[in-house]
């Protein structure tokens, strides 16, 4: 491939950017160079001071494309930025993979400044018949807490007004490929995806909002799942993910460490809930589910500890309430069959964002990570 002019060292396989900056944007120039080296097969090295920040939107970036952020701390040392693992250099992300693993650095600290914040990762599938409205899932979800989005783009600096029309224009124009678009505002970050499969619009959204600290708010939780089930009830999603987690007030990433996030519930869309196994106990140990859709409008729902078969209507989808965190997601990540959830929302990712906002598992792959 031709040198592109960000590039400042190439090791092995790696092709390394040097940044001096505190706050580190997705550029055009950038976005180019992740979209290059990805096609190639290359991985690229982002190399910071342990200062920088970058913005959600590299944040995504990175994830998607397989790239690194290496941090260089002023002793010489280098960590994973966003993992805190220690590293001798590039070759142990070229080695390794973009992510390191492992114990984290005595260099990597744990933030004493941080707000509390909602992730929510949602797949939708919008149907022919139906008009396509890209964002009116994230307003709905932004009314909640009165953080909602003022600008979008797809390279930064954000600066066009939000519009969600816009936003829906933009996706189509880039149809039947892969779309992807980022929007901020107060206390708010979002990336959104989408493409065509097989006539049907796919999106995703990977939203972060900021919200009152716990107890501030008793009636912040009903109110965000009530919105949750607005949303399910006027489009089709598939599956989501909600997490509390902690995070800077200004939404940007820094080298630190925020405590491990807390998955409070996934949601199923209708199409997707013959994808679970519900033999035996169900619902699973330490969860308790509600259902959207037509049944849920009949009043079906099932709840913690039922017994029996809790099987509803095919077009009703559930949402899924977690009382232990991480052990209640595994308990009901094991009914899931991945492979068809894929096959039904064409390859994009079902993952959610963890506290460092990179994508991971449980569920990955698809246009959105390539």
């Amino acid at each position: 491939m031709v040198r592109h002019p960000l590039i400042d060292d190439v090791v092995g396989s790696a092709i390394v950017v040097d940044s001096a900056s505190s706050v580190v944007w997705l550029t055009d120039a950038f976005a180019s160079l992740l979209r290059r080296a990805s096609a190639a097969g290359r991985m690229v090295v982002l190399r910071t001071g342990a200062g920088a920040a970058l913005t959600p939107a590299v944040r995504h970036a990175l994830g998607a494309h397989g790239a690194a952020w290496a941090v260089t701390d002023p002793d010489g040392s280098v960590r994973d930025g966003r993992t805190g693992a220690a590293a001798t250099g590039v070759e142990d992300f070229v080695r390794r993979g973009p992510e390191l693993v492992g114990t984290p650095s005595p260099e990597h600290p744990v933030s004493s400044d941080s707000v509390r914040q909602i992730s929510i990762d949602l797949t939708l599938r919008h149907h022919e018949g139906r008009a396509v409205d890209m964002g009116s899932a994230i307003e709905a979800l932004c009314d909640t807490v009165g953080a909602c989005p003022t600008r979008w783009g797809t390279a930064e600096p954000l600066t066009v007004p939000w519009d969600r029309w816009v936003v829906t224009q933009y996706a189509k124009h880039e149809a039947p490929g892969v779309s992807t678009s980022y929007a901020i505002g107060d206390g708010f970050s979002a990336t959104m995806t989408a493409h065509l499969q097989d006539g049907v619009v796919i999106e995703t959204m990977s939203a972060v909002l900021t919200v009152p600290e716990e107890h501030a708010d008793p009636s912040l939780a009903p109110r965000l799942f009530d919105a949750v089930q607005r949303v399910a009830d006027e489009v089709e999603p598939v599956f989501g993910v909600v997490m509390q987690r902690r995070g800077d007030a200004d939404h940007l990433v820094r080298a630190v460490s925020h405590g491990e996030p807390s998955p409070l519930a996934v949601v199923v869309g209708p199409e997707a809930t013959a994808f679970l196994d519900r033999d035996g106990e169900w619902p699973p140990p330490h969860t308790s589910t509600t259902t959207f859709g037509t049944a849920a409008a009949a009043g079906a729902e099932a709840s913690a500890g039922s017994t029996g078969d809790a099987r509803v209507g095919g077009d009703a989808g559930l949402i899924v309430r977690f009382e232990h965190g991480w052990e209640a997601l595994e308990a009901f990540l094991d009914r899931i069959d991945e492979d068809r959830f894929l096959q039904l929302v064409g390859g994009a990712p079902l993952d959610p964002a963890h506290e460092d906002g990179h994508v991971g598992a449980p569920v990955s792959g698809g246009p959105g990570a390539a």
